[in-house]
């Protein structure tokens, strides 16, 4: 009998589940594709039919850490976001928090990390990281808020959002890394809305 889309679905839920949980607990070196067809419950052929290999489990575990900014970036496009600023700025928040107060994330946090950096050394480029998507999502975001309410100068759409993507990767890169007293709740948190408030003044 063939596989509904629902069920399809779900299998790739579970195979991606237990990647996270191999990734964090034992390395992403240090995992199998078997392992995590036998942790899963599935085939290795399945997890080959899903992701291809580890590299693009990889990048499916970070294309779900990016997705709530995506969507995010969709609805301000589309205009179903009556406070756009608000959001966005939620948005970040309840991810620091997320990340602060679940040590796993953190981990998974890592191993994002650890792909960004083997990626972009394997093919000299950072078009395909975390990084570059996650700019891109401010990109389209921050384009739709300067055409309501132009960003003051010298700020453009596309330097507001390098500006911010440099600034969340380097909090979030030196908070996960341990380094120093600085925590994402509620410091990050605060930044980021001070930032945001100044490019975006509501009065």
């Amino acid at each position: 009998m063939r596989r509904t889309k629902e069920e399809a679905a779900e299998t790739r839920r579970e195979i991606l589940r237990a990647a996270e949980a191999l990734f964090l607990d034992n390395g992403y070196e240090n995992v199998t594709l078997d392992e995590i067809a036998t942790t899963a419950g599935v085939t290795r052929g399945a997890v080959h039919w899903h992701f291809k290999n580890k590299q693009g489990l990889l990048f499916a575990i970070r294309d779900k850490a990016q997705q709530p900014f995506k969507e995010l970036a969709e609805r301000i496009a589309e205009g179903h976001a009556p406070n756009p600023l608000e959001l966005l700025a939620e948005t970040i928040s309840a991810t620091f928090a997320e990340l602060q107060h679940e040590p796993r994330k953190r981990g998974l946090l890592k191993v994002i990390m650890y792909l960004d950096m083997a990626f972009c050394e394997e093919v000299g480029s950072s078009a395909d990281s975390f990084r570059h998507d996650m700019r891109e999502h401010f990109v389209r975001i921050f384009h739709s808020m300067d055409a309501v309410k132009p960003l003051p100068p010298p700020w453009t759409a596309d330097t507001a959002a390098n500006a911010l993507t440099a600034i969340i990767g380097g909090l979030v890169g030196e908070w996960a890394l341990d380094r120093g007293d600085f925590q994402l709740v509620p410091c990050g948190q605060a930044l980021i809305k001070m930032i945001l408030a100044a490019w975006f003044p509501t009065h």
